[in-house]
């Protein structure tokens, strides 16, 4: 079968699955019109590259690029599959006019002009600008450029209005975020289309009148055809985002940043190449692209090659703008203003009253397809599946039970923590009226949207930062699944423990009371873990003759674990029955090496035979982890129906956060399968810590289970740690807390069998 790329990614599973079967497959670049066929390695492996499937899958068009110099070889599980080879596609010929010289004849050309075709233009938005430029045209570029703080950002958003929010004929828009965040985007559409103070909107002060406007417009909102890159796209990644919405008609970019910017493909040196992509875009599927420059100067925009451009500027006052356009080879075209509406972040249709008169052609451009309607008639979008983005305004769940958290964060941190806290708070109560008030419901619609939701906030909570989470470096073999139903080569040191028989026989004999505790929020506290920020590195181990353990990287490690003589705790290598080494990850490794550190003296140290690591950080998910924190938090102490939602949402996004970052068809934005192993077995590791410090308190420890079940015997509620007056294990719902589940007495039923009575 033939397939492109985008199609390949998505049903990359089918793909292989076909292969085994011994069907060939196509790949094609739509883009660079190169193929590759992909078929089953039936002899010896040929000499070439080799790509793993997962490499395979998020690089295609590296791979079919190399694959027309030389074969490559596929592997799976580290073995070599398939061969991947250059695949000849027939070139169809232009048309040519059907004359005899080849050429045409101005008559014949005449005649198609006059043909009553319809128009295939865009809106921009303003009447009076599609008057005189013609409107957006299809298979064209236009720039946007403005002097900073001039407003130029209002073009784009007019005409993603004129497009998307059309109650009659509504057209499909991209809209490709780079250097605006996704909420700011949101918020300024839904002020102008809802007709509310923008300002106000940003701040969370609307009135109830406000409100119930953004409310009344809920249903145009959500039925629009508007979809969001993923913030900061390479121009390839939009137009690859582009060849899979149906009837695309506008790409908006906003914007091209002039200043180089290490997180932004979008910016200094690389604007030239992205202009020619998106370009080529606008050719290859017809649609409008229109693209915002951060910046006015001329020596760029020139270098840019535009096809059109739309300058705007303010000349007179905040009350009008100014808009000139200029084509590539003709100059300027001509030039209207039109009123501004800055409170709303609208241009107006309506004649400007001190406006300089317009200079258009003699002869009036042809109006687009698409009239623009008056704002408010029109319906707007709801990104897909990008993030929470209804109901911004903030909401504070917690009421002023807290009123120094938001605060605290905002001075910490810029603000990014509030931002989010804002962000989660708003989309809650979004939710909750759009089912009515009614909590399962809502929950039940925020539980669907969590995984998207959550992996826009951690966008938002990196912008600005050095690494690029996006970036999904080659993991070695062991990291992959050996099959579909199978697991990979990483032990976590899950505990599932029961204290033997010569504890729980004392604790029958004694009557003695167990209370089995339930840890909040393990994965939400396992997020601050060492986690490898680059491409894992292979060395051997120290005992193996390789560098000591440094603890400014992290990774797996295979080791040879320790004897464990300690009958009244766990084995901190978990339940594990298959003697000899195993792969372990950096936070169970750093757990045996602190144990075996002389001060302790627990075990010896585990044997470290070789390591697959790279430089760490404990900050990565820091910012998104204390947004969350602050959210539950509020949420549990507001006792309102927010508060219940708001608590199931958080607890959907961070644990679906954790189960779905590796080799997962639900989230395709994250494919980092060693994260996800150092974050549960960083909840393994904090929860036996909390073993260990209860058995330190002098209490016994009768269970430890999964990520956050620990059963303990004895005062559990006054234990504190030696010399510290802190409670070890504090009653309540907070993530530094626990909540007892129930309580027990053991009695003896046989050798070594023990049965739980209630106890009163």
């Amino acid at each position: 079968m033939d397939v492109t790329l985008s199609q390949a990614r998505e049903q990359w599973s089918e793909v292989m699955e076909r292969l085994g079967h011994g069907e060939e497959t196509v790949l094609v670049n739509t883009k660079t019109r190169q193929a590759a066929v992909l078929r089953r390695l039936e002899g010896p492996q040929p000499p070439g590259p080799a790509w793993s499937s997962t490499r395979a899958r998020q690089e295609l068009g590296a791979l079919v690029a190399a694959a027309q110099e030389a074969t490559q070889v596929l592997t799976a599980g580290g073995r070599p599959v398939a061969t991947v080879t250059r695949h000849a596609t027939p070139q169809a010929e232009p048309s040519r006019p059907d004359t005899i010289s080849g050429v045409t004849g101005l008559g014949d050309i005449l005649d198609g002009l006059l043909q009553d075709a319809p128009p295939t233009g865009l809106s921009t938005g303003v009447a009076a600008l599609d008057r005189a430029s013609g409107g957006l045209p299809r298979g064209s570029l236009t720039l946007v450029v403005a002097p900073p703080n001039a407003g130029g950002s209002l073009l784009p958003l007019q005409a993603t209005r004129a497009a998307a929010f059309n109650t009659e004929q509504p057209t499909p828009v991209l809209y490709a975020l780079s250097g605006v965040p996704l909420q700011v985007a949101a918020r300024r559409l839904i002020a102008a289309e809802a007709l509310v103070p923008y300002a106000q909107f940003a701040a969370g002060t609307l009135t109830a009148e406000q409100r119930q406007a953004v409310v009344d417009a809920d249903s145009r909102l959500r039925a629009a055809p508007l979809s969001f890159t993923r913030p900061e796209p390479a121009a390839q990644a939009i137009a690859e985002e582009a060849s899979r919405i149906e009837g695309l008609g506008l790409v908006v970019v906003d914007r091209l940043q002039h200043a180089r910017t290490d997180a932004a493909p979008l910016s200094g040196r690389a604007l030239p190449s992205a202009m020619k992509t998106l370009a080529r875009l606008a050719a290859e599927r017809q649609a409008a692209v229109v693209v915002l420059l951060d910046t006015d100067d001329p020596q760029l925009v020139t270098q840019l090659e535009p096809d059109r451009t739309f300058h705007l500027s303010r000349p007179h006052d905040a009350g009008t703008a100014r808009i000139t356009v200029t084509a590539q080879d003709l100059g300027t075209l001509a030039t209207v203003e039109v009123p501004l509406d800055m409170a709303h972040l609208r241009l107006l249709d309506e004649p400007a009253a001190c406006a300089t008169a317009a200079v258009t052609p003699a002869s009036a451009a042809p109006s687009p397809t698409t009239t623009p309607a008056s704002p408010g008639t029109r319906g707007a979008a709801r990104p897909a599946a990008t993030g929470p983005v209804r109901g911004p305004r903030p909401v504070t769940t917690a009421g002023s039970a807290h009123p120094s958290a938001g605060s605290a964060a905002v001075h910490k941190d810029g603000g990014r923590v509030g931002e989010l806290v804002e962000r989660i708070e708003g989309t809650v109560h979004a939710v909750l009226a759009d089912t009515g008030g009614e909590v399962e419901e809502a929950v039940a619609a925020l539980k669907k949207t969590a995984i998207p939701d959550v992996m826009a906030l951690l966008e938002e909570s990196r912008t600005g930062g050095r690494y690029d989470f996006r970036n999904y470096p080659d993991l070695p073999d062991i990291l992959h699944k050996r099959g579909r139903q199978e697991a990979d080569d990483i032990w976590e040191a899950r505990p599932r423990w029961t204290a033997p028989p010569e504890v729980l026989d004392a604790l029958a004999d004694q009557a003695a009371t167990v209370t089995a505790l339930d840890i909040n929020g393990a994965y939400l506290s396992a997020l601050k873990a060492h986690l490898p920020i680059g491409q894992l590195e292979h060395h051997l181990g120290p005992d193996n003759g390789g560098p000591p353990h440094d603890t400014k990287r992290s990774g797996i490690h295979l080791i040879t674990p320790p004897a464990w003589d300690h009958p009244g705790l766990p084995n901190p290598i978990g339940d594990r029955e298959e003697p000899g080494p195993l792969w372990i990850t950096e936070s169970t490794l750093r757990l045996l090496l602190r144990l075996s550190d002389p001060k302790t003296g627990m075990c010896e140290r585990p044997l470290i035979h070789e390591s697959w690591t790279s430089g760490s950080t404990e900050q990565l998910l820091e910012t998104l982890r204390r947004a969350l924190v602050q959210v539950r938090t509020r949420a549990l102490t507001s006792g309102s129906t927010e508060g219940e939602a708001a608590y199931e949402y958080v607890k959907a996004m961070y644990s679906k956060l954790v189960s779905t970052m590796g080799e997962s068809n639900y989230n395709r934005d994250l494919y980092r399968q060693d994260w996800m192993h150092l974050i549960r077995s960083q909840a393994f590791a904090n929860l036996w810590r909390k073993a260990w410090a209860a058995d330190q308190a002098g209490l016994t420890v009768v269970r430890v289970m999964g990520t956050d079940e620990l059963h303990l015997a004895g005062d559990w509620r006054g234990a504190r740690a030696t010399g510290k007056e802190t409670l070890l294990f504090p009653k309540g719902r907070e993530v530094t807390e626990v909540k007892p589940k129930n309580t027990y007495r053991l009695e003896k039923t046989a050798a070594g069998s023990y049965r739980e009575r209630e106890a009163h």
